[in-house]
This record gives C-alpha cells, structure tokens and sequence, in this order.
C-alpha cells in the first residue's frame, strides 16, 4: 500500500513539475501571416500608384510617406509644379468608411507641415488632397469637404 501511495506522489509531482518543449517555429512553415507587413506593402503600392498618376501631370513627386515612413507627419506625397505644391494623403481602404476624423487630422497635420517650414511653401500655391481607394462617403465626410478648402479623391487601387 506504501508503495501505491509512493507511486501516487510521484506521478502528481510529475504531472505539476513538468513542462512539454515548445516547438520553435521553422521557416519551413509558410502558414505564419504577417498581416501588418501586407499592409504595409499595399500601402506603400497605393502611394507609389498615386504618385505615378501625378507625375503623369507633370509633378515632380516627393514619397515622403514611403522614404520616411512613420515619421512622414501624415503626409504621403508632395507634388510640385512650378509655383504649385499639392500634399497628399493616400488611404488604400477598400473596406473601411472614410470619416470626417480622417479629414480633419489630415488637415492638421497639413497646418502644422506648413508651420514648420514656411520658408520652402512661402511662394508656393499649396493645396490638400486626401485620395482613398474608399468609395463609401458619410454624410460628415460630404459637409467636412464643403466647409474645408481640401480636395477629396477616389482613385481605385490597381493590383499589381
């Protein structure tokens, strides 16, 4: 009987102490998604598209967005045409409703760009553009755009 109450013991400790190895993960296995990475990439295509459709007008085009990444101050592109200047937030959202919100820290983050450096815009015509590959407009969106001197464009996203 002392013997079965050993074996009992053992076996609860046992089961309490031990731990199974996790297996690393491998990059033989190519089920693991990096979801923010894609997204990264088809945000960083959508500027790139976005930017070739203005230098077609003749901008020459800054990637300000993809050259500086977060640090861009939440403006994607810069397009220059002589005494023009357009600054430019690209929004590849096929599936999310673009908000007035969005307008609106886009719009402030435009202000305080400029603040920062009047000297490069003090002679240059400058306008705001907001693109999105969204075409789900809300009513805030509609009266934001009425009541604010910014451009609203739908440009649908090409695959590549």
């Amino acid at each position: 009987m002392e013997f079965l109450f050993i074996i009992f013991v053992v076996s609860i400790a046992f089961l309490l102490l031990y731990k199974p190895k996790r297996k690393k993960l491998t990059k033989s296995r190519s089920y693991v998604v990096d979801y923010a990475a894609i997204n990264k990439q088809k945000g960083d295509d959508y500027e790139r598209q976005i930017g070739r459709f203005y230098q077609q007008q003749g901008y020459k085009v800054y990637f300000k967005g993809i050259k500086e990444g977060r640090r861009d101050q939440g403006i994607d592109l810069i397009a220059y045409k002589g005494r023009e200047a357009i600054l430019i937030q690209c929004k590849n959202w096929e599936n999310t409703q673009v908000k007035q919100e969005h307008l609106g820290i886009f719009l402030g983050d435009c202000t305080a760009y400029l603040e920062q450096n009047q000297k490069i815009f003090a002679k240059k015509n400058v306008s705001r553009v907001f693109v999105t590959s969204c075409e789900n407009l809300d009513y805030g969106v509609k009266k934001f755009l009425e009541e604010n001197s910014m451009e609203y464009r739908i440009i649908p996203y090409e695959r590549v």
